[in-house]
């Protein structure tokens, strides 16, 4: 290549590297090195709820094995209670504690459960039934329901409370 082509090449060179290093163009505008992208927010993701109630359970059971640990008065057991498409039952005796929280809860409120035998989180109040001691069964476990709490509220009388669990959100 000859001297001139070669200060020609070199001419271009520098006014094309000049132009993309000013910050303004031949026409008036801004050059691409200075330009700027407008900021874009995250889409806010609201924190979980806070839990009205905290259980860590003492054990986990089945139908056949809960009284001992549930006698045991150590805190709430969690119970498979054996039945497809039924909920875990966690119970606690009214005079063991169970008395001091469950029958309190009401619809919309979260309880945070960890321990043994039950899938720790956090789950909010759907339902708050009460029932005769004597009359609730099994099938009496809405089956819509993740998790039903149950305590005593007197000689007569106890509480389901029906749990769905509040999915976790990334953050």
């Amino acid at each position: 290549m000859a001297p001139r082509a070669l200060l020609a090449a070199g001419a271009v060179t520098a006014a094309l590297v000049a132009g993309c290093t000013s910050t303004v163009e031949p026409g008036g505008g801004e050059s691409f090195s200075a330009a700027t992208l407008p900021t874009l927010d995250a889409p806010s993701v609201s924190p979980p709820p806070r839990p009205d109630v905290r259980r860590t359970m003492s054990a986990a059971a089945t139908l056949t094995t809960f009284e001992a640990p549930l006698d045991a008065c150590r805190g709430p057991v969690a119970i498979d209670v054996g039945e497809a498409g039924r909920p875990l039952l966690v119970s606690e005796h009214d005079y063991c504690g169970g008395a001091a929280w469950i029958p309190g809860l009401g619809r919309g409120d979260v309880v945070e459960l960890d321990g043994p035998g039950v899938d720790a989180g956090l789950y909010r109040v759907d339902v708050v039934d009460r029932h005769q001691r004597r009359d609730v069964f099994v099938r009496d476990l809405r089956p819509s329901a993740d998790v039903v709490l149950q305590t005593c509220v007197s000689q007569t009388q106890l509480v389901l409370v029906a749990l769905t669990k509040v999915p976790r959100q990334d953050v």
